[in-house]
């Protein structure tokens, strides 16, 4: 049902229950993600090519699984697409668990692909079950809690890794979490909802003013999902700095430090900047895309210079703070421009975007990764930077046609 806002509480009961849920997700997966390019690589014995075929096919393949879990909560509960897809990770927890290349892989690809496959209906439902000056604040929320669970699984990790445990049986203790995650999602369903309309979209106005402005927020989506693409096409696996860091120093544990710095310093600061009540496109460049491509850039410089290991930590902190920005405000800004009941089709149009970027990022990262690292970074921080110009470029010129 929909309601007037008129409750001061930023967040419901079920927001936090889908936060909860996010926390304890990345507990389990998150930990997978930066452990099995070095089962991959250092373990099977395979090349970064080969990582980045695997990633890059989950990516890909994954964006038909948004659009489709995007449609399915549209027309299905939402929360019965979130369980559903959450059930499927559980399949990443067993890619570590085979030394035969083809099955591990597709283990991994396909839990990958479900946690495409719920991803969009997460994000609805968390807009519906929020009240709209607070959404911003609660993707923040969510996005500290998601990686904050990943933090937690990556020190988990260093420590079995430090008691001889193997990579392949700590892959696997992340179907625990994963399963934790699926059990927090059964409550869900008490709160309110919300219309997904903001209030000045809501306003009474003319049809020269309706279409204007229906015109502008069509622009203003279409450059976002644009600009989500080559976000991707720069947001490679942050496997590939976890074997960089590896590689360097011949020590697993020294990867996953740079994993969970990347991941701490993104909590942090997806919070931070969720409840500094920033609105428009604005946050989404400045503080989420062009620290992203200065990132990416560093850690390229500091590889084929040598500058000293303080630069490749460094860029891996910025390139986490982006990340925070991204994942708070592309979200939010893009629950505006949706339509209450279009609202998970949309949010899969986003992930589809991000995917498909992420899809030819993590091939062509494979393949310069193996001819040089620094150029996969450079190629990551050309992307990333050519997204923020497109936004920056619509932020202004829509910001222009507001005004006339």
């Amino acid at each position: 049902m929909t309601t007037s806002i008129n409750n001061a509480k930023w967040i419901s009961r079920d927001g936090l229950l889908l936060s909860l849920s996010a926390f304890f997700a990345d507990l389990g997966y998150q930990g997978v993600s930066a452990l099995y390019p070095l089962y991959l690589v250092l373990v099977l014995k395979q090349s970064p090519f080969t990582y980045g075929l695997i990633t890059g096919l989950s990516f890909g393949i994954g964006s038909l699984f948004a659009s489709f879990g995007g449609r399915l909560g549209d027309r299905f509960p939402k929360k019965l697409v979130i369980i559903a897809g959450n059930l499927g990770i559980l399949l990443l927890a067993f890619s570590g668990l085979s030394r035969i290349i083809w099955i591990s892989g597709l283990l991994f690809m396909t839990g990958w692909w479900f946690r495409y496959l719920r991803t969009p209906s997460r994000r609805a439902l968390l807009v519906q079950v929020t009240q709209p000056q607070y959404r911003a604040k609660v993707f923040g929320f969510l996005h500290a809690l998601d990686i904050g669970g990943g933090l937690l699984s990556i020190i988990i990790a260093v420590v079995l890794l430090l008691c001889h445990i193997s990579v392949g049986h700590i892959i696997a203790f992340s179907a625990i979490p994963i399963l934790i995650s699926t059990l927090v999602i059964l409550p869900v369903g008490s709160s309110e909802l919300y219309p997904v309309e903001t209030k000045a979209a809501a306003e009474p106005v003319n049809e020269e003013q309706a279409a204007r402005q229906s015109h502008r927020r069509q622009t203003i989506f279409r450059a976002i999902l644009t600009a989500s693409a080559l976000y991707g096409f720069s947001f490679y696996n942050l496997g590939f700095p976890v074997l960089s860091a590896a590689k360097r120093s011949g020590v697993m544990v020294d990867g996953l430090a740079a994993y969970g710095l990347y991941l701490a310093v993104s909590a942090i600061s997806g919070w931070l900047l969720g409840s500094a009540n920033m609105s428009g496109l604005r946050p989404l460049w400045k503080w989420g895309f062009i620290p992203s491509a200065l990132a990416s850039l560093s850690i390229a410089i500091d590889i084929y210079l040598h500058v000293g290991i303080w630069l490749f930590y460094a860029g891996i902190a910025v390139l986490g703070m982006g990340m925070g920005a991204v994942e708070t405000y592309e979200p939010a800004m893009a629950a505006t421009l949706g339509n209450t009941g279009t609202i998970s089709s949309g949010m899969g149009s986003l992930s589809v975007a991000r995917s498909l970027g992420q899809f030819g990022s993590n091939f062509i990262m494979g393949a310069l990764f193996v001819l040089n690292q620094s150029y996969a970074y450079l190629f990551a921080a050309a992307a990333v930077g050519v997204a923020a110009i497109v936004l920056a470029t619509t932020d202004a010129r829509t910001a222009e046609k507001k005004t006339e």
